[in-house]
């Protein structure tokens, strides 16, 4: 007998799993940024988020915020021009990020910061699908 065999009662557990992404587009293709949200089970009320700035053939890179709840809205800014180089903020609950598409890094802000910007749209679950949408719709 396949041990594999032994696996299939197990599947309706990992049913609940979820994976998905969204993306937002800065003018072309080779520029976005884009969430995926990933729940390694289905019991979990949490889900892991890795963010990735790409702006290729230059860059693509990102970083991973962890334990976000599963219904989050994820709200991106395009920050105020203060700053050394031009950043988008990506707020998460209480947690802001700055995220750049020009080193293709992410970074957490210790504190709130007193501007987020220009409010651009929220990554969130519409229609029963994980998108971007933008501030206006």
């Amino acid at each position: 007998m396949k041990r594999w065999l032994l696996l299939i009662p197990l599947l309706p557990l990992l049913a609940g799993c979820l994976q998905d992404t969204a993306s937002y587009s800065l003018g072309s293709a080779d520029r976005a940024i884009v969430l995926v949200r990933n729940q390694t089970w289905p019991f979990q009320s949490t889900v892991d988020v890795s963010v990735i700035e790409s702006n290729l053939p230059d860059c693509n890179g990102g970083g991973d915020i962890k334990d976000v709840s599963q219904d989050s809205a994820y709200e991106l800014y395009q920050a105020p021009d203060e700053y050394a180089e031009p950043i988008f903020m990506l707020k998460v609950g209480q947690r802001v990020f700055a995220l750049s598409t020009q080193s293709c890094r992410m970074q957490e802000f210790p504190a709130m910061p007193d501007s987020l910007g220009q409010k651009l749209g929220t990554f969130m679950v519409k229609d029963g699908k994980f998108q971007f949408v933008g501030a206006g719709a």
